[in-house]
Formats: C-alpha cells, sequence, structure tokens
C-alpha cells in the first residue's frame, strides 16, 4: 500500500516537472518567433508515454501510463515603432524674363515766321525722341550762299548761261550743298568787246567735248556783294552790280576749294599772276616764254622766261592758253592775253634766276599753284584786280 502512494506521488511529480518544463518550452518558443508585430501561434502537442518500472525484491512492477495534452496558448505581442521624421528637400528654379517697352516722345515747339520744317529723329539706348523744330529759311542770298561760314567769297560753278535781250541769267550751283539758283545780272557786266558770258560757257563745253576735257566755269562772287541781291519768283536773284565784286574763272579743277585757295593766293599777294605763251623758251622743255605785270613793274620787261618745274606744269597752261585761243575764235595763237579780253593765268611764288641776253627776266617757279583763265569783263567791280 505504501509503495503503490509512493509510486503515485513520484508519477504525480513526474507529472508536474514535466508540466513546467512544457510550460517553459512554449514561452520561449512563443517570445522567440514573434519579431516585427508577427502574431505567432505555438501549438505544441507533447505526448509524453512514460514507464517508470521500478522492481524491488518483493514488490510488484506497475506501470503507469498517461497522455497529458498541452493546453493551447495565444499570446500576441505588439511593438509600437517610434515615429519617423523624414526631411524632404526641393529644389526649383523659376527663370522669370520681363520685356518691358518703353516709348517717350518730346515735342518742341518753336514759333518763326518761315514755313520750312526740319525733323530729327534721334536714337538713344534708351528711348527715342522725335524732334520736330520749324526754323527760318534764309532770307537773303548771303544766308544761302555763305551762313555762318567766315569766308569772304565763293567759286559758283555756272551749269548755264543765257543771254536776253540786255539781262545774262546764270544757273549756278553751290558746289558745297549742291543747291541751284538763278543769278540776273546786266549783260553789259559779264560781256566785253562781242564775247559774253554765254559765248564763254558754251565754247568751254565745245572744247571739252572735241578734247575730252573737262573745264569748269566759276562765277567767284563776293560776299559783300549779296546782300542787296533781290529775290524774285523761281529762286531768282538780281544782284546788285554797284556793291558786287566777283570774277568769272575757267578752271579744270572739280574740287571749288583748289579754286578757292588760287584765287586767295593771288588776292592776298602771296603768289604772282604769270602769263604763259604757247612759245618754248631757250633753255630746256620746261621753259616758255610769258610775261608778268607784277614783273614788269620791277624788271622794266614786258617779256619773261618762266621755268616750270615739270612737263606736266607746262602741259596744263599750254592747254589753257589752247583754249582761250578757242573762245577767242583764234586758233593756235600763241599769246591770246594780248587781246585783254581772257587771261592765261599762272599762280606761282617764283625765284629770280637772272636776264637773258635780250634783257628778259628769268624766272624759275617754286610753288605752283595751277593754271587757269579769267575772263576780263567790261563793266563792274573785280574780286581780284588783277585778274
Amino acid at each position: 500500500m505504501a509503495q503503490a502512494q509512493n509510486t503515485g506521488q513520484d508519477t504525480q511529480n513526474t507529472v508536474q516537472i514535466t508540466r513546467r518544463i512544457l510550460f517553459e518550452l512554449i514561452g520561449a518558443a512563443a517570445i522567440g518567433g514573434i519579431i516585427g508585430s508577427i502574431i505567432t501561434s505555438c501549438t505544441t502537442n507533447i505526448v509524453s508515454h512514460m514507464g517508470y518500472q521500478r522492481q524491488k525484491e518483493g514488490v510488484t512492477q506497475y506501470t503507469a501510463n498517461r497522455t497529458y495534452e498541452p493546453k493551447r496558448e495565444i499570446t500576441t505581442v505588439t511593438y509600437t515603432q517610434p515615429p519617423v521624421t523624414k526631411t524632404v528637400t526641393e529644389t526649383e528654379t523659376v527663370t522669370k524674363t520681363v520685356t518691358k517697352t518703353e516709348t517717350v516722345t518730346e515735342t518742341y515747339t518753336k514759333t518763326v515766321t518761315e514755313t520750312k520744317t526740319v525733323t530729327e529723329t534721334l536714337t538713344k539706348p534708351s528711348q527715342t525722341t522725335t524732334t520736330t523744330t520749324t526754323v527760318q529759311s534764309p532770307r537773303t542770298l548771303e544766308e544761302i550762299l555763305f551762313g555762318n561760314s567766315n569766308l569772304k567769297f565763293k567759286p559758283l560753278r555756272i551749269l548755264s548761261a543765257k543771254v536776253v535781250n540786255n539781262d545774262a541769267y546764270l544757273l549756278i550751283e553751290d558746289p558745297p550743298t549742291g543747291a541751284e539758283l538763278v543769278i540776273e545780272i546786266p549783260k553789259e557786266y559779264l560781256s566785253i568787246d562781242g564775247i559774253d558770258i554765254e559765248k564763254v560757257v558754251s565754247a568751254t563745253g565745245e572744247y571739252n567735248l572735241k578734247n575730252g576735257r573737262n573745264y569748269l566755269v566759276y562765277f567767284v562772287l563776293g560776299r559783300e556783294g549779296t546782300k542787296n541781291a533781290i529775290k524774285r519768283d523761281n529762286d531768282r536773284w538780281i544782284l546788285d552790280v554797284s556793291n558786287a565784286r566777283y570774277n568769272i574763272i575757267i578752271s579744270s579743277n572739280k574740287d571749288w576749294k583748289h579754286v578757292y585757295n588760287k584765287i586767295e593766293a593771288v588776292k592776298n599777294g602771296e603768289a604772282l599772276v604769270l602769263y604763259p605763251t604757247l612759245h618754248q623758251g631757250p633753255y630746256s622743255s620746261k621753259s616758255v616764254w610769258g610775261g608778268s605785270d607784277q614783273l614788269k613793274k620791277k624788271y622794266g620787261s614786258d617779256s619773261i622766261i618762266i621755268i616750270y618745274q615739270n612737263e606736266k606744269q607746262v602741259e596744263e597752261a599750254m592747254d589753257n592758253v589752247k583754249l582761250a585761243s578757242y573762245i577767242l575764235g583764234i586758233p593756235d595763237d600763241e599769246n591770246p592775253t594780248r587781246h585783254g579780253k581772257l587771261k592765261v593765268v599762272t599762280a606761282a611764288t617764283v625765284e629770280y634766276k637772272g636776264r637773258y641776253e635780250n634783257g628778259a627776266p628769268i624766272v624759275a617757279v617754286e610753288k605752283y599753284m595751277g593754271t587757269f583763265i579769267a575772263f576780263i569783263h567790261q563793266k563792274g567791280n573785280r574780286l581780284v584786280s588783277n585778274l
């Protein structure tokens, strides 16, 4: 009986030990299998078949067999993740194009008595300014030809010349501006012994065509004579001949400034006036016979020998002599100047070289300013007296 009790107690103790071990295994399995909020159920069927046999001397053997089915337990483990802070950086590039258009208009008004309107447009980097100004048109011939310049005279190109009854009409061009106008002057102030300005202009044009030349006729007008000119219709001006001073010059120079410089040099006495002829001098081909009013007074001789610097200057002088002879209607005249209607003029500074065997002074050209023809008008005041 006592053995049976002991056996039962041992069995019970064994069962208790086994159950505790089972619970520990189940707990360990449950805790180790749960990761990241995963619910794990562990069910363990443990069937223990244990047999205890105890033999003791004189004790009957008992075998105890029990089957235990462990209790199922579900364990839920919940993990709470800490809040996660995310930083997002976004970069945005914005390009803005601004077009600004500004128009500035400035208007200036100036009241005058004339009706000529001049419009000027000035362009600046930031604005465009349009200026409309009403200005006064020139009211006198002096203002038209000379304006604000300090010129004392001006060579005006004669485009055409026409003599009607007792008046001569000159269509002239102001070389610097290209402006054209008509000057009316009594015929006798532009003529001498049957040769008038119309013939001079037309004969010069004919000579150009026949010989391939380009001579021009200039009306060299002093400034003082333009102040009292009277304006008529169609830009026609009647010149006040009592105050006007002028010369008629024929030159191959197209630039009016060259003509101006030659006349200025003669007028101021910087250059002598020499009259070359077609008669070749006794020295080289660069020498010709001629005359000079100024040297005649100094040396008392009608004839001089002019030695030019080169043959080109001689050729220019000779061609002017031929043109003067053509205008006079006396071909091959060696000295057309002697007739007193046209002067073939070489403007130059000279060096005295002595006298020729007949007593004629010999002069060599130092500074050559050109050769041209001066038309000698019978009446009127000359701008340059020795032309």
